[in-house]
């Protein structure tokens, strides 16, 4: 099942996308807060890969949007970090600077 969401977060909208138990019953959610700078991705997404492309990728852990909007930043790409995002965001945070 895919859950698709417009989610304001400080003033600013920004798309989430939930692929909802990819694995089957029992496993995490994937999500994705997408901004028009860059995004927010969850652990099933690949931090090296977006640092490779050249994204503004932040890593947040959580089951649902709330919980990723709400937790600490885990990681993010230079482009990231160039963009704005620093370290001790919420996701929140970082999403409103890449909104």
């Amino acid at each position: 099942m895919l859950n698709i969401e417009q989610l304001d977060v400080n003033g600013a909208t920004v798309q989430g996308t939930m692929v909802v138990a990819p694995g089957g019953e029992g496993h995490p959610n994937m999500i994705l807060v997408q901004g028009r700078k860059g995004y927010l991705m969850c652990g099933y997404l690949n931090l090296a890969a977006a640092e490779k492309f050249g994204d503004a990728a932040v890593l947040v852990g959580g089951a649902d949007f709330a919980a990723v909007l709400a937790n600490p930043i885990k990681g993010m790409t230079e482009a990231a970090r160039a963009a704005g995002v620093k370290d001790g965001m919420t996701g929140a945070e970082a999403a409103a600077v890449l909104a």
